[in-house]
């Protein structure tokens, strides 16, 4: 019994000594630095597969990268990891010609496997940028643009670009804030969020939340399933939901929303045409207030509400509406199957 029970504590030291240096060297990660001159606008293409880039705004006339390299975790073969680390360190991915850098294209892609590299760069501030990455965030800061990326897996996050934004994702998060100009967005899965943009915007998803606000020019939303939520849209806007409910506040252009299943509530703060059509949600209008409109509203199996000086035309049975509010305007049509509508 006394053998067995020293057998025993020999093996459980020499599991957790082999699991102690297994575990340093996992997490025992590779690096280097480069410093790159440029003169004038610069063309930054950076790859990261997998591991994630961050891309900021630095000095003027120079480009500076940092990458973190890591082993991937649960590896059997960590002495790959290890031969691969000290192979990117030693000739780094990185191609100069003139201002345009490439960062992360391996001649041998061999050389990524078992391992992650992140990139850090600040680059000057008239820089366009175009970042992929099969796993792992990107986030872009304070360049004049424009930007494109494409991510597999990850989350998306732009800030302070002055040109257009060009985003493309399978599955992670958008954020974009405070863009100068156009923004478009494709992404399969995951919410979108979006504040501050000087220009039109495009969005479009298979299944994901859009949080939009502070929009200078026209807006186009489109989701087969979460809600669409936007504030304070100072041109046209559409919608488009095949399961969720539409919500559009504060809107100083015409309104266009349509969904499959939810509620959609819109209110205007300047007269222009609205169509909203629900196959199964409420409709509420929020008219802007003391301007005129011709109503066209119809519901298959739900009352209508309306304001004190038209509500007299409600036809019978309260189902259908056709009237002047005012004098003259814009369309305002209306249609739900299943549910209410409310003006105001």
């Amino acid at each position: 019994m006394r053998d067995r029970h020293r057998k025993y504590s020999r093996l459980l030291a020499a599991t957790v000594l082999l699991a102690g240096a297994s575990g340093a060297l996992a997490s025992d990660p590779g690096s280097f630095d480069r410093t790159l001159t440029v003169t004038g606008p610069v063309f930054l293409d950076v790859k990261s597969d997998p591991g994630g880039a961050a891309i900021t705004t630095g000095p003027e006339g120079t480009v500076r990268v940092h990458a973190i390299i890591k082993p991937l975790f649960g590896r059997l073969d960590l002495d790959l990891a290890e031969a691969n680390i000290r192979a990117l360190e030693k000739n780094p991915p990185i191609e100069q010609s003139g201002n345009r850098l490439r960062i992360g294209y391996v001649k041998d892609p061999s050389v990524l496997r078992g391992v992650t590299i992140r990139f850090e760069i600040e680059t000057p501030q008239a820089s366009e940028v175009r970042a992929a990455t099969t796993s792992g965030g990107i986030r872009i800061d304070g360049i004049a643009g424009p930007a494109h990326t494409m991510t597999n897996s990850g989350r998306t996050e732009i800030s302070n670009v002055g040109a257009s934004i060009n985003v493309s994702v399978d599955s992670g998060a958008v954020i974009i804030r405070n863009a100068g100009n156009s923004v478009v967005v494709r992404s399969q899965s995951g919410g979108i969020q979006l504040t501050g943009i000087r220009g039109s915007v495009e969005l479009q998803t298979t299944s994901g939340r859009h949080e939009i606000s502070d929009v200078a020019g026209p807006l186009r939303a489109t989701t087969n399933s979460g809600s669409i939520r936007i504030e304070d849209a100072r041109a046209g806007v559409i919608a488009r939901n095949g399961s969720g409910s539409i919500t559009a506040l504060r809107i100083g252009g015409s309104v266009d929303a349509k969904t499959g299943s939810g509620e959609i509530r819109i209110e205007q703060v300047k007269p222009a045409p609205i169509r909203a059509v629900a196959r199964s949600g409420a409709i509420q209008v929020q008219l802007a207030s003391g301007s005129g409109y011709l109503l066209d509203a119809l519901s298959q199996s739900g009352k209508i509400s309306a304001p004190a000086e038209v509500a007299a035309q409600l036809a019978r049975d309260g189902h259908s509406l056709k009237a002047q509010l005012g004098q003259g305007g814009p369309l305002v049509d209306l249609d739900t199957h299943s549910s209410r509508i409310a003006i105001r």
